[in-house]
């Protein structure tokens, strides 16, 4: 499923080159042609720092509802893959 998305529309998984820091760790951020696709797993902590057009994607509906009970998501905005907890979601 992910080759290709990574083939024909440059999908990519971005990492901060400087590692993860306290300020910046709000999830994986997926880009699209260079533009904000959307984020993987953000912390529900960091949630009032993403852009309100950014889609969230986790693993299941256990970890949905731990985002939309802030308060700080639209629960439309949020996606889930029906994933068990154990499961690594994986882009390569």
């Amino acid at each position: 499923m992910t080759e290709p998305l990574w083939k024909k529309e440059a999908v990519r998984a971005e990492f901060d080159a400087l590692g993860v820091t306290k300020d910046s760790a709000y999830g994986i951020a997926v880009y699209t042609r260079r533009r904000l696709h959307g984020i993987l797993r953000p912390s529900p902590a960091s949630l009032h720092r993403l852009p309100s057009a950014v889609p969230v994607y986790v693993r299941n509906a256990r970890e949905a509802h731990q985002l939309t009970e802030t308060g700080n998501i639209d629960p439309a905005r949020v996606v889930h893959f029906n994933l068990p907890d154990h499961e690594q979601m994986s882009l390569i």
